[in-house]
């Protein structure tokens, strides 16, 4: 099994070589090597960090800023795994990455994901709304009801606004 791929991962540039099975990390460093893990190697936690890089990875594509908490912080990123910005605008990003293509959030996962965001973003209000996104590769993995009831909870307050978003990572 891969140790240690967080770290691995916010030093380099993700790659998933779909063909191979296999996920490649490039350094930001020019003397470091590349690493490639086949996809068997990866532990099931480990893929969260795989798709919250290729997550932030798309919006710097976009131009955005993007600061990694999750791969920095691990558990300990307070809920939030990615934020980015760009210009005037920032978002506040928690990743969830399930293989499955069936539901798999039932309402008490939905509730510690809007809780432990809350817990974090009321640390960061300055009387101006916040964007709070739960990004998923599919939103087939939490069904129509639970997307409903998450985004009932938006503009709580008129402090943050929610979003779900589906940011297909191919394999």
């Amino acid at each position: 099994m891969v140790k240690h791929i967080a770290s691995i991962l916010s030093q380099g540039r993700l790659e998933i070589d779909c063909n191979n099975c296999v996920v490649n990390i490039i350094p930001q460093v020019t003397n470091c090597s590349r690493h490639g893990y086949p996809y068997s190697e990866i532990n099931f936690d480990d893929w969260g960090y795989v798709y919250e890089k290729y997550v932030g990875q798309k919006y710097e594509e976009e131009g955005y800023q993007v600061e990694y908490l999750g791969l920095k912080n691990g558990f300990l990123d307070g809920g939030m795994d990615i934020i980015i910005s760009k210009d005037n605008f920032k978002a506040y990003i928690q990743c969830k990455y399930s293989s499955k293509s069936k539901p798999c959030f039932g309402k008490q996962k939905i509730e510690w994901i809007l809780y432990k965001a809350s817990s974090f973003l009321s640390k960061q209000y300055k009387d101006q709304k916040l964007n709070f996104w739960l990004v998923v590769p599919t939103l087939q993995l939490i069904k129509k009801d639970l997307q409903d009831y998450f985004l009932s909870k938006n503009n709580f307050q008129d402090m943050v606004k929610l979003e779900l978003k589906a940011i297909p990572m191919p394999l």
